[in-house]
């Protein structure tokens, strides 16, 4: 085991160190997280409504949808919430389209306002401000949201190396020492900015007179749909199960390097799910309007329980079962934080990080506990995802108020707990063993 682990430092660290770091998948990263304010207050927004104030809400299902409560809210409270809604889901998409711009730039020491502002310009130049589709989700009207997302990833990608291209060739407006500096960067932005968006207008203007649509349209119509496949494959969603633990055993934040692709995919997916049931749409699928298996906050929901690597119940188990008292005495501190998702304590303090005991369970938990809730998910046992809740949450309340109200979701929960217990449990009473080997060798000392 240990020349196993000797290996994957060796070979598999510096890899994905690289790759964790490389300043694209940063920006994606970092743009996201930017993103962190629209994207919560949406979601207590969608919360509320879901769980109080609409026909279709969790608390409807017991008083009535036609009770004096319901009625009422509904017509006065909820549409306040739908305008919420609206003006931060509503936006996503056009928000990480300057998000995009304006990370990249202030990784590169560049003008990120500007680069930001052009990187919009060119996402609506290439027709984000109108949708048409009756087919699939016909009540969005254009694609500022869920919908635009990827293109505005390509946009915000693209723009800024176009930008800075130009600003390095020193293609720029210069102005005396004397004009102020906010009026001088805004003189230095028109010849990087005029030529990134004229490419994306002939990019917008290939697509609508070749492809007789723009390309929010073609991609939704070519390439959506193989995604959304994709990215509800169960492989698909294993490898990220697992490859999260393996990196943080080894001192890497996987939940962090792998969430420039979990937001974009599963993201999208989990803003799009939230959309679709508040107009109705109940089927489970792949489909356009159908809502997908697994989101974003399924991981929150059914396999982060108390973190990466699902170390609550590891805790509990330490605490029920461990003589190694330094494990007990941690275990005991990072039990509050690990009720509310946070187990830097465990992974360090134990440590998990590189200790080959809790090699095996750490890696293998959260695959298991992904089978568990993306099967019964599927089978219609558990809800789907239709909330979204903060990754603080506690275990079981995050999945019945992600699921709004689903009883099988909490069932599910439970279940996955008592699994990861089941799971990290052998592992803890091996550890009492080479703690009472470690004892004997230094009283032999």
């Amino acid at each position: 085991m240990n020349r196993f682990i000797s290996f994957l430092e060796e070979k598999f660290v510096p890899v994905a160190a690289k790759i964790g770091g490389q300043k694209h998948l940063v920006a994606i990263r970092d743009s996201f997280a930017s993103l962190m304010p629209l994207i919560l207050v949406g979601a207590f927004a969608v919360l509320l409504n879901n769980v109080f104030f609409v026909p279709w809400s969790l608390l409807a299902k017991y008083i009535g949808e036609e009770s004096a409560f319901i009625v009422w809210t509904n017509t006065n409270l909820a549409p306040l919430f739908s305008l919420m809604e609206g003006g931060t889901f509503g936006i996503i998409a056009l928000g990480l389209a300057f998000s995009m711009g304006y990370n990249r730039a202030v990784n590169e020491d560049k003008d990120a306002l500007s680069t930001g502002l052009i990187s919009v310009a060119s996402f609506i130049l290439l027709g984000a401000l109108t949708r048409n589709n009756e087919a699939v989700a016909s009540w969005v009207t254009n694609f500022l949201g869920a919908q635009g997302i990827f293109i505005a990833l390509l946009v915000g990608l693209v723009t800024p190396e176009i930008y800075f291209a130009i600003v390095r060739k020193d293609w720029v407006i210069k102005m005396p020492d004397t004009v102020p500096p906010a009026v001088a960067k805004g003189f230095s932005a028109v010849i990087p900015g005029f030529i990134a968006v004229f490419f994306w207008a002939i990019i917008a203007y290939f697509f609508n007179v070749g492809a007789g649509m723009n390309i929010f349209n073609w991609f939704e119509t070519n390439i959506a749909a193989g995604l959304s496949v994709l990215g509800q494959n169960i492989f698909s969603i294993l490898v990220i199960s697992t490859l999260i633990p393996l990196l943080w055993f080894f001192g890497l934040h996987g939940a962090n390097m792998l969430e420039a692709i979990m937001s974009p995919v599963y993201g999208t997916m989990g803003i799009e799910n939230i959309s679709k049931f508040s107009n109705g749409i109940r089927a489970l699928g792949t489909g356009a309007d159908e809502l997908a298996v697994w989101v974003r906050g399924s991981w929150d929901a059914y396999v982060f329980m108390g973190g990466s690597g699902a170390t609550l119940p590891l805790i509990v188990a330490i605490l029920v079962f461990s003589k190694v008292k330094q494990q007990k005495e941690v275990a005991k501190l990072g039990l509050p934080p690990g009720i509310f998702m946070i187990n830097e304590p465990v992974l360090f303090g134990m440590p998990i990080v590189l200790n080959p005991v809790y090699f095996i369970p750490f890696i293998l938990v959260q695959p298991v506990l992904t089978l568990v809730a993306f099967y019964a998910t599927k089978i219609g046992f558990a809800g789907p995802i239709v909330n979204s809740v903060p990754w603080t949450t506690p275990p079981i309340l995050n999945a019945f108020l992600a699921t709004n109200g689903s009883f099988g979701a909490v069932v599910v929960s439970v279940v996955n707990l008592v699994l990861a217990f089941l799971i990290y449990m052998p592992f803890v009473m091996i550890a009492n063993r080479y703690e009472e080997q470690r004892v004997k060798e230094e009283d032999a000392a």
